[in-house]
């Protein structure tokens, strides 16, 4: 069953592939100084161009563009056009192309937002001979180097939004029964046998359990807030088949990553856990102990791939800008969650949601942090196993030292079950 559902998955993304189509924000194209169309005119297309996967280990598709499209780089989460491409050129679309939506800047310099989004991962393959001279080998080779990759708005499925071409999942974790190590901590529901009720209500005060009725908040309030914390799900949920692509990918390129998100806040929407362990900690110097940068990378990302900037919660004004040089230390994560307006829960009345930040006791330092995979608790996500961590099969002394949760961080409006 596995293999006709990546199958079927398959040949739905590349069927939908067929057609990058974006949104118009103007009635006709006004050129930059590059000769580059930065207003979408909404009826560019391509059509799928077979090539043999057979000598790939990297599965891509080819696309012929049926008329002339603009290509872009992210610059501090806003896509800025670098100029457009020809009618008939041939572009090439990773396996871990996805579709995300950023702001981008139209021809009156203004900022906008497509409501197709934009497919990263474009690789420039060829142009049509005609445009050789615009277009040499070693201009298309600097296209390609662009710093973050290049991206083309695009038109699929939102039932693909977020989802590889033919990535790899992680494996679904199946319930292990409870050990004796987990159950010297918790019971077998999940519900902790410690408390750090006082210690949390000394930090985080009123805010504690604050049930916020969604229906109270704005549309766009709950519209984001929702969005947020499915992509929180969709990345970190381990009871389900989940994209590798999420967390993983290639070194050098998350530490690029890292270095152009300090340079100009740029942010990819995957690749979390490598950018954070193997690019950001240990370009700091702090790779072993790259907790709190895991969550917070994730926490970016899941912004990123709803459609906000990060910063509008997390910002120099707030004292909670979220980055290394001060959400690095657990303390300083758990206080920046709560700055922002997220709701800290007693995890011994509540049920952690899969998909919310939990802190080992009451979120200080030295300490650890984690997202829930799943089982109320149960099932983990962290710097130590991106791929997911039972709890239920963890030793005492682990839990005891790591995964004690005393507090869990859920945003506005999304409200947990109680034991």
């Amino acid at each position: 069953m596995k293999n006709i559902k990546t199958t079927v998955q398959k040949n739905f993304l590349l069927s939908a592939l067929v057609i990058l189509v974006v949104l118009s924000t103007s009635c006709g194209q006004t050129k930059n100084a590059t000769g580059s169309a930065i207003d979408e005119t909404g009826d560019e297309i391509a059509t799928l161009v077979p090539i043999d996967h057979s000598n790939n280990s990297v599965q891509k598709q080819n696309l012929k563009i049926t008329t002339d499209m603009n290509i872009r780089y992210l610059k501090s989460n806003v896509l800025e056009a670098i100029t457009e491409l020809p009618t008939g050129t041939i572009v090439s679309v990773a396996d871990n192309s996805q579709l995300f939506n950023y702001d981008f800047r139209n021809s009156n310099g203004d900022l906008a937002r497509s409501s197709t989004g934009f497919l990263s991962h474009i690789t420039i393959v060829s142009v049509p001979a005609a445009y050789a001279s615009q277009f040499p080998a070693s201009r298309i080779e600097s296209l390609n180097a662009t710093a973050g990759g290049l991206y083309m708005s695009a038109s699929i499925s939102g039932t693909a939004t977020s989802t590889t071409i033919s990535g790899v999942d992680y494996p679904v974790i199946s319930p292990a029964p409870a050990g004796a190590g987990f159950l010297a901590l918790y019971n077998a529901s999940g519900k902790p046998k410690f408390s750090y009720t006082k210690s949390i209500t000394k930090r985080f005060g009123t805010q504690v359990n604050k049930a916020i009725d969604m229906r109270s908040l704005s549309v766009n309030t709950k519209k984001k807030y929702t969005s947020i914390y499915n992509e929180l799900k969709k990345a970190v949920d381990r009871t389900v088949a989940s994209k590798k692509a999420y967390m993983i990918m290639d070194i050098s390129a998350a530490t690029q990553a890292s270095i152009n998100f300090e340079k100009t806040g740029a942010i990819l929407p995957t690749g979390a856990w490598t950018i954070a362990t193997q690019g950001t900690a240990v370009r700091h110097g702090f790779a072993n102990v790259p907790c709190a940068e895991t969550q917070s990378e994730i926490l970016r990302q899941a912004y990123t791939r709803a459609g906000y900037q990060v910063t509008d919660d997390f910002n120099t004004a707030k004292g909670n800008q979220l980055i290394w040089s001060n959400t690095a230390a657990v303390v300083n994560f758990s206080k920046a969650l709560y700055t922002a307006g997220w709701i800290p829960w007693d995890s011994t009345i509540y049920k952690p949601m899969t998909g919310s930040f939990l802190m080992n006791g009451s979120g200080l330092s030295p300490g650890h942090t984690y997202i829930s995979a799943g089982d109320d608790g149960r099932i983990i996500v962290d710097n130590g196993a991106p791929q997911g961590r039972d709890l239920r099969k963890t030793s005492q002394s682990t839990i005891d030292m790591q995964y004690q949760t005393g507090v869990f961080f859920l945003p506005p409006g999304i409200i947990p079950a109680k034991w």
